[in-house]
């Protein structure tokens, strides 16, 4: 699994996961804004720079990830942010190597089945994510900006493999939720936009009651790639969740 590291080589380790059609890449602007921090960015099997390897599961991802910070954080735990997909990866890291996970913040992780109308329309971004025209589409429904994010959006698209995006897709239709969260003890922040799917909102308050470390936060007028829209906000929740300080006011408790 590729990985690239960011900011202080004895900082305070934080895992990156990013979502379903992205890489790594999708979070450069949180690892500028938290160089004081040791970030660890990697490249979801099937996905950017790790298209080559096969993506099995959720369960599988989330093994390579807990492997991969034992061996890069020096037999440590780190905090772990995932959003999207990379949410999805984060909550199985928790339930099956909690020894791996210091804390972890997930964001517009969908709570449940996805009702037929939203498969169809995960279907229909699949097919055009695979042929160059309709790439740039995705990108600008993704709100993916036009500077050097799309040129990055458009080399991981061609980097990607498109069994992976099936798979994983496969997997988040049934629902994607591990088994065992409420024996997970790690604290954890779970949030969500206010403008992101029905679903990423049920899990934030199905995440606060159901682990019993967790607090629930909603963020107003964002989406579902929020770390995007508004990067500045979603780095400080970042180093305030990391640092054990209060988040941001903005943020809505649930």
């Amino acid at each position: 699994m590729h990985v690239e590291t960011y900011g202080a080589e004895a900082g305070v380790p934080i895992v990156l996961l990013h979502g379903s059609m992205v890489a790594g890449w999708m979070w450069m602007a949180q690892v500028v804004a938290l160089p004081e921090f040791r970030c660890l960015v990697p490249d979801l099997p099937g996905f950017g720079k790790s298209g080559e390897e096969e993506w099995l599961s959720l369960a599988h991802t989330a093994d390579s990830v807990a492997e991969m910070i034992q061996e890069r954080c020096d037999q440590e735990a780190a905090h772990v942010v995932g959003l999207s997909l990379g949410g999805l990866v984060a909550l199985h890291l928790a339930s099956r190597h909690s020894d791996s996970v210091r804390s972890m913040l997930v964001s517009g992780v969908p709570y449940g089945a996805l009702p037929a109308p939203l498969r169809l329309m995960n279907r229909a971004f699949l097919a055009l994510y695979l042929r160059p025209f309709g790439t740039r589409l995705v990108a600008r429904a993704f709100g993916i900006p036009k500077d050097e994010s799309m040129e990055a959006f458009m080399d991981t698209a061609r980097r990607t493999n498109p069994n992976a995006v099936r798979a994983v897709l496969d997997e988040v239709n049934s629902g994607a939720f591990p088994d065992g969260l409420s024996q997970v003890e790690v604290p954890a922040l779970a949030v969500a936009g206010t403008r992101d799917t029905s679903l990423a909102r049920r899990a934030v308050p199905h995440l606060q009651t159901t682990m019993p470390n967790t607090r629930g936060y909603m963020v107003p007028d964002v989406g579902h790639q929020w770390n995007a829209e508004n990067p500045t906000l979603f780095s400080e929740m970042i180093r305030a969740w990391v640092s054990s300080q209060a988040v941001p006011d903005s943020l809505r408790a649930v």
